[in-house]
């Protein structure tokens, strides 16, 4: 391919973050045998050397003059998108368009993306955001630091991403936000330099280290950072604190403990003596550079949740929630062994894991092709009768975290059975995207309409009793109009509308549960489920899918066996959060759960038999949900009923411990993965705790008797150590199970699979 590459940014020499991303994704694109050409748009002033450098690096180099004194907001306070490019700049890019013929053109930075319309049609028109610049000077302001840079409405940065073939958000997070905003396909585009790390360069005590420029950000972290740090704690360890780069103006005088060292030659020359780097920021968005260069450099680091945002962390010490936390994490790796081993492990396999991502995220540049089918991704349709929006429930949280990964990989459509009204069609944007669509179905007047059944569709026995032919036509006049390549069913209640026609080439089921299994379950209890299915029924059922997904490993390993080469694992996923505060003392146990008889029933039994027996240690039992109601005659001592908590979040931000006490019910617990993914101590019945493997003494408690739950409850109350390590171990075991990037790893099969039925319409099965 033939590139061009507009730049307000120069790529030499790389001693800034920017520079580095858009050095090494241009070497990339050369890599990959494609000519590039570099449009510098000379917004700041470099050195004839640099411009020389840029020069031998690319094909040809374009210098486009640029005048900063006609940067002036013309939104009041806030500037449009194209305040930034003036008439000269427009001329100058108008006359290289005429000039030369491109593949692709690449524009860094969204004030700058007039450029991509001055270009022909056919042209791969590709948009480098970099950051988030809608409503930034709000962010900043609200940090009490000046404002900076560009920044815009919301409004005019959809503008600007709109005139874009393909946007590339730097790390997912922002993906999801400027997807919410944009008709164009968002993906992410992660960057890792190219480094081959050194051996630590031998030096005398432990050498903590920081490496950034003078901007405020950096400045506001820093200064917060060594204020809690305790430097006389830091010598007392035999470590030190060197802080190297404009930022060193933060860093104070020389003292013990604390040590400026100003301006380095290179990055690595830093690095190489060091034996852990931090990176306490606090606020802005975009990708952390300097944290990605420290582990390029094969260093351990910890840091904030800001600080690791989009990286994929998974340890609670890459997730600390601001720079004193990160000053508390780097007393600690001072004076624990074990602990400077584990940020060291932890710290290396991060690297591996994100320089793999960035590697399969650039393989789609390698060709015009490949880009294209980036752009021109399948269409899905997903069929619920639950009204997933209002997220309040877990099976509402499930589809609706499933959602935001789908939108990833493919355009998602949504057709609700039931009534929807404008205010849940703005909640839909959301979840869905501006590339998405809510569509609803009412169905019949006075409800469900039994028939008549299609003579096409073979229902079982299971199916007749759930058919609605309302809604069945609904589906097929969806369908007809032959823009969905996916259809996904939610739950296999709805599985007869596997039959609506035109049937597209992959129809998928969201199993949620294996329902025969979960109602046996509730009949050895004495329970009746509202669903009952024999397990040859619904493995027949399965069976007239394409692909079956399955939210938890237990019931993947049945249904994989069960149905070869058909079942994928998408488990319930959860943003990333941070971990909660071990070190507290211990106030609030906490339970969540809605009105079902699995719940009222474990949480009876855990009120009657078990808090008697802690309750004396000073605690509370805090409880949340419509189970409330069940339990409001048992007034047991120190009890606290919240009933449906209008921030959930919130309520579980506040505990110290969870439980779930259930004893039968099947399928994932919604609530089991929200302790875990905060990193939330839990004593967890052997039902709370199903579907989890690998995990139990490490990343939570099995309790097997009221004894055992009992020993494990008091045990966490009063040793902060053991309740420091099964806090630390449910985070990551949290991240590593129920982080996007599984259900991402779903998705993308399900596209593949999608676009290989496409081509060939009987490949989605053998695929």
């Amino acid at each position: 391919m033939r590139c061009l590459v507009i730049s307000p940014t120069p790529t030499h020499p790389q001693d800034a973050g920017n520079r580095q991303r858009i050095h090494a994704l241009l070497s990339a694109l050369r890599s990959f045998g494609h000519r590039v050409d570099f449009a510098f748009v000379q917004r700041e002033a470099v050195s004839d050397e640099a411009i020389e450098a840029m020069r031998a690096a690319w094909d040809r180099l374009f210098l486009i003059p640029y005048d900063r004194t006609r940067e002036v907001p013309s939104l009041g306070e806030t500037f449009a998108i194209d305040d930034w490019f003036p008439p000269a700049l427009e001329t100058a890019v108008a006359a290289i368009a005429k000039a030369e013929s491109y593949d692709l053109v690449l524009v860094e930075y969204v004030f700058l993306s007039r450029a991509l319309e001055l270009f022909p049609p056919g042209t791969l028109r590709v948009l480098d955001t970099h950051d988030v610049f809608a409503d930034r000077h709000h962010r900043l302001r609200a940090l009490g630091l000046p404002v900076v840079f560009f920044h815009t409405t919301p409004e005019e940065e959809a503008r600007g991403l709109n005139r874009a073939n393909l946007v590339l958000a730097i790390q997912d997070d922002e993906r999801q936000l400027l997807e919410e905003v944009t008709t164009s396909p968002v993906v992410t585009l992660g960057f890792l330099p190219a480094m081959e790390p050194k051996p630590i360069a031998p030096h005398e005590g432990l050498r903590i280290g920081y490496l950034g420029s003078a901007n405020p950000l950096n400045g506001h972290a820093l200064t917060r950072f060594i204020e809690a740090l305790d430097a006389d704690a830091l010598v007392s360890a035999g470590a030190s604190l060197h802080v190297a780069g404009g930022a060193t103006r933060y860093a104070g005088p020389a003292r013990p403990g604390i040590v400026p060292l100003g301006g380095v030659g290179e990055p690595a020359d830093f690095y190489e003596w060091l034996d852990l780097a931090v990176n306490p920021h606090e606020g802005g968005t975009g990708l952390k550079i300097k944290t990605v260069e420290a582990l390029a450099h094969g260093r351990p680091i910890i840091g904030t949740a800001e600080a690791f945002r989009g990286l994929g962390a998974q340890a609670a010490f890459h997730a600390a929630p601001d720079a004193a936390a990160t000053a508390a994490l780097a007393r600690r790796w001072a004076t624990e062994p074990r602990f400077r081993y584990e940020v060291a492990r932890e710290s290396a396999a991060l690297a591996t894991r994100y320089a793999r991502a960035v590697r399969r995220q650039l393989a789609p540049f390698r060709s015009r092709e490949a880009l294209e089918r980036l752009i021109d991704r399948p269409r899905a349709l997903l069929v619920t009768d639950v009204p997933f929006w209002r997220e309040s429930l877990g099976n509402q949280a499930r589809i609706t975290a499933m959602l935001r990964v789908a939108r990833g990989e493919m355009d998602v459509d949504a057709l609700f059975l039931g009534e929807v009204g404008p205010e849940d069609e703005a909640a839909v944007t959301h979840i869905l995207g501006r590339r998405g669509r809510l569509l609803s179905s009412p169905g019949g007047s006075e409800g469900r309409v039994a028939g008549p059944v299609p003579p096409h569709a073979r229902l079982t026995n299971f199916e007749r009793q759930h058919f609605d032919a309302a809604h069945f036509e609904a589906c097929e006049a969806v369908l007809a109009e032959g823009s969905h390549a996916i259809v996904v069913i939610e739950y296999i209640r709805l599985s007869w509308l596997r039959h609506a026609r035109p049937s597209p080439p992959l129809r998928v089921l969201d199993t949620h549960d294996i329902m025969s299994l979960r109602s046996r379950n509730f009949e050895h209890f004495g329970r009746q489920h509202f669903l009952r299915i024999s397990l040859l029924e619904e493995l027949s059922i399965l069976s007239g899918f394409e692909q079956v997904l399955a939210i938890q490993e237990t019931e993947h390993a049945l249904l994989r066996d069960a149905l070869p080469g058909r079942s994928l694992l998408v488990p319930h996923t959860m943003a990333d959060l941070t971990p909660a505060d071990t070190s507290r003392r211990v106030r609030r146990i906490v339970f969540v759960g809605g009105d079902s008889p699995m719940n009222r029933d474990g949480l009876r039994w855990f009120i009657e038999q078990v808090w008697p027996a802690v309750a004396d240690l000073g605690v509370e039992l805090h409880i949340a949900g419509q189970v409330c109601k069940a339990v409001e005659a048992l007034r047991a001592p120190d009890v606290q009923l919240h009933g449906e908590v209008e921030n959930l979040p919130d309520f579980l931000d506040a505990a110290d411990i969870g439980i779930n006490p259930v004893f039968y019910g099947g399928g994932l617990k919604i609530k089991t993965v929200e302790y875990l993914c905060r990193g939330l101590p839990s004593v967890l019945t052997e039902e709370g705790a199903f579907g989890l493997h690998d995990g139990e003494g490490q990343a939570y408690l099995i309790a097997r008797s009221r004894a055992e739950y009992v020993a494990h409850l008091r045990r966490l109350i009063r040793d902060p150590m053991w309740r420091l390590r099964i806090g630390e171990g449910a985070f990551r075991f949290g991240r590593a199970h129920f982080g996007q990037a599984v259900a991402q790893a779903a998705f993308r099969t399900l596209s593949f699979i999608a676009r290989a039925a496409a081509a060939d319409p009987g490949a989605a099965r053998a695929a």
